[in-house]
Formats: structure tokens, C-alpha cells, sequence
């Protein structure tokens, strides 16, 4: 968990270089057990502001998650991650100071962009839930809504933050707008007929993050994804680097920490060769097999080593193993028909600056597997419906965001 400055700042730079950075598909960190003839994806939305992950209902609707393009709100942000005032008192005016001057600050752009979209099975695509909080880091990474479940009429919607809890008081202060008190929350939204939904916040993430403090280090909290579990829904929380369990009571308990590791410092670091720095582990999704445990990817935080994601294995009576190795920055994974599928969101590591991701077909207890899709910009989100898995791209393009289809019949 990282402290305002250095989660913001940094992403900040990340996207800005990732995004510039198209280079040849590659899939260092993935060895296939088989190759593939190739199979054209299918487009079936378009024009999404950095989707993250999706869910498919049982009638083979599609729900997208939208992080958004932030807004007007628009905060700089000094050395320690503190709002820069001027002389008058007020926010210092974007884009009103030097960078060569001031080369640790940097700006935030806050506003309700954040929105689900439907695909309906007919290939109609509409945002159905619109107006929710959306923080703009810069270089076209967002941070906002994250994942949505579905049953019935009734979906649930993630909404991540990735700081401190305090800074969502701060943005709520700063602006008088009770839109941000959504950050770092579980929101229950209810469609009522095609034009009117209901929204209520179900869990408080941020406060949860506070008053326990699963991984015992900063306070920090970026709910991500969520998936439905008995009568509950599984949580994952990228900043308190724990899985949760969200009750149909509105109650939630830790289900567990995963590991960290250990890798190679970067040579920019100008530390001696050799040196080895630990890595968070950043869980991106969770999900029940069908064995009664529960399934985590990581993601891996900086240096994001290549081949350093794993899955993880969190057994009925809270023990974990390692299920699965030598995966590359995963940010998402599903069970269908007996087989675990993951994304891997840039196949080189994210300090590669080539966001040429895949989605594999994971091996158990193995560091190889089969790479089901490859050339993918910017992959995020999976879901699997009969015969076919559904993948969000461009989760750093706002506008730019496809989901596509991908036939899983000639992919054994």
C-alpha cells in the first residue's frame, strides 16, 4: 500500500508512457503449452471509458464497468500528495504552474463520468447506470467504477479509489460534493423499467479499510472486483491488498491477506545489480470453484516483475497455496466449464511500456499456459458465456474501450 503521492504521481507517469508506448504483441512471462490457429474477435461494444472488468447474466446480457474520464473538479497536488493552494486562498488553477519547477507534482481531474454499460444479447448497447465518481490521473488512466454483478434487476458495482480513506473526506471537502462519498464503495443499483435506477451504497470499503486494516502497513483501499457467492459476493481490494467477504447483510469480514514477494529492482532505481525489493500482491479478482475454495489473481505491485503474478489457492479453513505461477500482471480471472481463465494485462510487465496483453487458459500447479488470445490492447476484464469469453480492452483509452468477443470452440 502506497501513500497518496506515490499512487497517484506514479500512475500518473505510468499511463502517460504506457499509453505512447504501442509496440510488437509479445508474450514474455507466458509460454504456451499449444499454438493456436488465429481467431478474429468480434467487436460487440465500442467507444467505453476505460472499461475494467464485466459480467455476463444468465440471459447473456453483458454488464460493463466504466472507470470514466474524471471531470471539471480538477485538484494539483503537491510534493507530499497535499491540495496546492494559491495566495487567494483557493485550489491552485490547473495548468497554472511550472513542472520544470515543481517535477513531483502533478494534477487529478474529478467529476461523475463513471457508468455501467449493457450489451444486451441482441447486440444493443446502452449506459444503464450513469453519474457515478471518476478520478482522471492522467495520460488516459482513470480510477472509478470497477466491476458490476448481476442477479435480476439488481446489480452491484464496485467503485474504486486507490488512496488513503481520508482522501476521499478531502475530495468531498475540497469540492462540496457529497459524488465523491462513493469512492471506495460497494453501490447497489436497481433498473426499474429502461430509464429509472436506484442507487444505495451497501458497504463502505473505506471504512473497512480503517478499521481493520487487513494487510498490517499504510492505510489504502481500491475495491475492484466483486462476484457473486452463495447469498454473498466476494470482493477484491487492489489497495488493501485483500479478498473480502460482502454478506447479504450489508456485513464484511476478511477472507485473507495473499503474500508478497520479492524482485529484481529495476536498473533505474540505480540500486547494485542483483538487488532484490519486495512487491505487494495486489488482488485483482476472486472467485469459488467448484471445490468450495476460493481462487485469487494478483497483479503484483512496482516493479511488476515479468512471470511474477500468480494464482492463488485460499482453501475452506483459510489456507492458502499457490495454485498457479509464472503469469505476468493479471487483473482478472473466471472458472467456465471445469477451466480457469485469466488476463494478463501487459505481457512484458507494465515498465515495459507495451500494453500487449492476453488472456491464457491457466495450468494447475504449473508456470506455462495456453494462450488462448494474444495481441490484446490494454486487456482487463473476462467473462465466459456458453462457448464464448468476453474481454474489455483499452482500459486506458476514455472513449476508446472495446469488448470483444472470442470463440473458445477452437481452443482446446
Amino acid at each position: 500500500m502506497t501513500s497518496l503521492s506515490v499512487r497517484v504521481l506514479g500512475v500518473t507517469a505510468a499511463a502517460a508512457l504506457v499509453t505512447t508506448a504501442l509496440t510488437a504483441p509479445s508474450v514474455a512471462g507466458v509460454s504456451p503449452t499449444r499454438h493456436h490457429d488465429p481467431v478474429e474477435p468480434t467487436v460487440v461494444a465500442s467507444g467505453l471509458n476505460s472499461p475494467r472488468h464485466l459480467t455476463v447474466a444468465s440471459n447473456g446480457d453483458l454488464y460493463v464497468a466504466e472507470a470514466g474520464t474524471g471531470g471539471d473538479d480538477c485538484v494539483v497536488l503537491g510534493d507530499e500528495g497535499e491540495p496546492v493552494f494559491g495566495d487567494d486562498g483557493a485550489l491552485l488553477p490547473c495548468g497554472s504552474w511550472d513542472p520544470d519547477e515543481h517535477p513531483d507534482w502533478g494534477e487529478i481531474r474529478l467529476g461523475d463520468t463513471g457508468s455501467i454499460t449493457k450489451v444486451s444479447r441482441r447486440g444493443h448497447q446502452q449506459r444503464v447506470v450513469t453519474g457515478l465518481p471518476s478520478i482522471d490521473l492522467g495520460g488516459g488512466e482513470g480510477t472509478g467504477p470497477s466491476d458490476v454483478a448481476v442477479k435480476g434487476n439488481r446489480l452491484m458495482i464496485t467503485v474504486g479509489m486507490g488512496a488513503p480513506p481520508e482522501a476521499r473526506e478531502m475530495m468531498v471537502a475540497l469540492f462540496d460534493d457529497d459524488t465523491y462519498e462513493g469512492f471506495a464503495t460497494v453501490q447497489e443499483a436497481r433498473l426499474r423499467g429502461k430509464h429509472h435506477v436506484t442507487l444505495r451504497e451497501v458497504a463502505d470499503l473505506a471504512q473497512f479499510e480503517t478499521d481493520v486494516n487487513p494487510h498490517p502497513d499504510m492505510l489504502d483501499t481500491n475495491p475492484n472486483a466483486i462476484a457473486k457467492d452463495g447469498n454473498g459476493w466476494l470482493l477484491t481490494d487492489a489497495g488493501g491488498n485483500s479478498v473480502i467477504r460482502l454478506s447479504k447483510h450489508g456485513n464484511l469480514s476478511t477472507v485473507a491477506v495473499p503474500p508478497g514477494g520479492m524482485a529484481e529492482a529495476p536498473p533505474f532505481l540505480e540500486l547494485p545489480p542483483g538487488t532484490m525489493i519486495p512487491f505487494e500482491p495486489v488482488p485483482t479478482a476472486a472467485e469459488r470453484g467448484k471445490d468450495g475454495a476460493v481462487y485469487v489473481s494478483l497483479l503484483t505491485g512496482f516493479p511488476f516483475p515479468v512471470g511474477g503474478s500468480s494464482i492463488w489457492r485460499i482453501a475452506k479453513d483459510g489456507s492458502m497455496t499457490e495454485w498457479a505461477t509464472g503469469l505476468t500482471n493479471v487483473t482478472d480471472l473466471t472458472w467456465a466449464n471445469g477451466k480457469l481463465y485469466a488476463v494478463q494485462l501487459a505481457n512484458n510487465g507494465l515498465l515495459s511500456g507495451d500494453m500487449t496483453g492476453s488472456l491464457v487458459r491457466v495450468r494447475k500447479g504449473s508456470d506455462t499456459h495456453t494462450v488462448i488470445a494474444d495481441g490484446l490492447f490494454a486487456p482487463y476484464g473476462v467473462a465466459v458465456h456458453r462457448n464464448s469469453a468476453y474481454v474489455t480492452t483499452g482500459t486506458v483509452l476514455p472513449g476508446g474501450g472495446e469488448v470483444l468477443k472470442i470463440d473458445l470452440r477452437r481452443r482446446h
